[in-house]
């Protein structure tokens, strides 16, 4: 893939993440508009191997629990984060 193509469906997945996943709260902050762009990534990665949605759910509760120190959100429904990313899918 054009990195350039990739790097535009990172950030939009990045934007995906701020807009709905957004654990730490970070949404309204204009200097942490960037803060999930790593997680972007790893999702980009994942989608493009074919990962199911239990592996995308359980990524990003790990990442909860083990990056952001949030173990209280590993349990959260992520249902509809989950059907957008899947949606983004068709455009890798």
């Amino acid at each position: 893939m054009d990195p350039a193509r990739r790097e535009h469906i990172e950030q939009s997945i990045g934007q995906l993440l701020l807009d709905q996943w957004d654990p730490l709260g970070v949404h309204d902050q204009a200097d942490r508009k960037d803060e999930y762009t790593p997680y972007a990534h790893e999702l980009y990665t994942l989608l493009a191997r074919g990962a199911s949605d239990v592996q995308l759910t359980r990524h990003l509760h790990r990442i909860e629990l083990d990056e952001l120190h949030r173990p209280e959100l590993t349990t959260r429904d992520l249902t509809p984060l989950i059907r957008t990313l899947r949606s983004m899918e068709r455009t890798l």
